[in-house]
């Protein structure tokens, strides 16, 4: 018996190839992502419900599996796969900075490759980029993982690491799991400290970012580095 929904799944995925995602909804971009999940049925209900459940598409592709398989409609297969999904596109981004030395030169692309690798953790996490003088990435390194409140710094330990890579300057970034980007007093510490401590070997500490959810916080653009 032929698939009912096959001509809606159809058109779904013409409209992608002709324009991208361009004019979709965050349910249906999660739903186009569905149809290769779900081999055949309406899986629209369960597009809306995931992003009604958890708030926002970036948020169901941040959930855990267990999380996901509790939604109705889903199931442990189909939330691994799902996750997968998620978990290939952080890959992606590390192989990417990895593969080749990639420029630095919009907040937009940066918070993108920060979420990528930061966005689905659930304890807070330092994160690093070491960059050249020409604000290429020559390395990236995740420094630690702290509770869900307190990410760890290590200045002994990033110091090392940009005299490795032969810095000139560095990006730190952190999560916050509870979704409040604004920085801590510690997270001012931090920063503090790693800055001075980066300046006596002539390395500069570009920016610390804060991820939050859909949120971010740079110290460089609210003029605290």
């Amino acid at each position: 018996m032929p698939d009912q929904y096959s001509g809606h799944r159809e058109r779904l995925r013409k409209r992608f190839e002709t324009s991208g995602f361009s004019g979709f909804h965050d349910y249906e971009v999660l739903e186009l992502m569905l149809t290769f999940i779900f081999r055949q049925g309406d899986v629209k209900p369960v597009a809306k419900e995931l992003i009604k459940s958890f708030g926002s598409f970036p948020q169901v592709l941040d959930a855990t599996v267990d999380d996901l398989a509790n939604i109705k409609g889903m199931g442990a297969a189909s939330a691994l796969s799902l996750h997968a999904i998620r978990e290939a596109m952080s890959f992606y981004y590390r192989s990417k900075t990895t593969g080749k030395k990639e420029q630095v030169t919009q907040m937009s692309s940066l918070v993108e490759m920060l979420r990528a690798n930061l966005g689905q953790r659930h304890n807070e996490v330092m994160f690093a980029l070491f960059l050249n003088a020409k604000n290429e990435v020559l390395a990236t390194k995740e420094l630690g993982e702290g509770t869900v409140s307190q990410a760890p710094a290590f200045p002994r330990k990033i110091i090392e690491e940009a005299i490795k890579h032969k810095s000139t300057s560095i990006i730190l970034a952190h999560n916050h799991p509870d979704g409040v980007a604004e920085p801590s007093e510690a997270d001012m510490n931090v920063t503090s400290d790693m800055r001075k401590a980066l300046a006596l070997i002539d390395i500069s500490l570009q920016d610390h970012i804060i991820l939050a959810n859909d949120d971010y916080f740079s110290f460089k653009r609210n003029n605290l580095l």
